[in-house]
């Protein structure tokens, strides 16, 4: 969070990839910094029996919101 909070202040518009257990640390850490609406792109974690493939179906999956949160500018 210090890296986007340091970018969002010089006028660099960041979204934060987070595994949802890290979303209330992350939460924290931009209140913490003054910057409570830098944005989240949150993606499920990983489980034990996930697979590789299930991993990058998870990422593909957050593409589309990521993209968007990165274009609202």
């Amino acid at each position: 969070m210090s890296d986007a909070a340091a970018l969002e202040q010089k006028g660099i518009h960041t979204v934060t990839i987070v595994w949802n257990t890290f979303e209330k640390a992350a939460l924290a850490g931009a209140r913490a910094r003054r910057m409570p609406d830098i944005q989240l792109a949150v993606i499920p974690s990983r489980k034990g029996d996930d697979t590789d493939e299930d991993q990058r179906v998870k990422a593909r999956d957050a593409v589309p919101g990521l993209v968007k949160q990165l274009l609202s500018v």
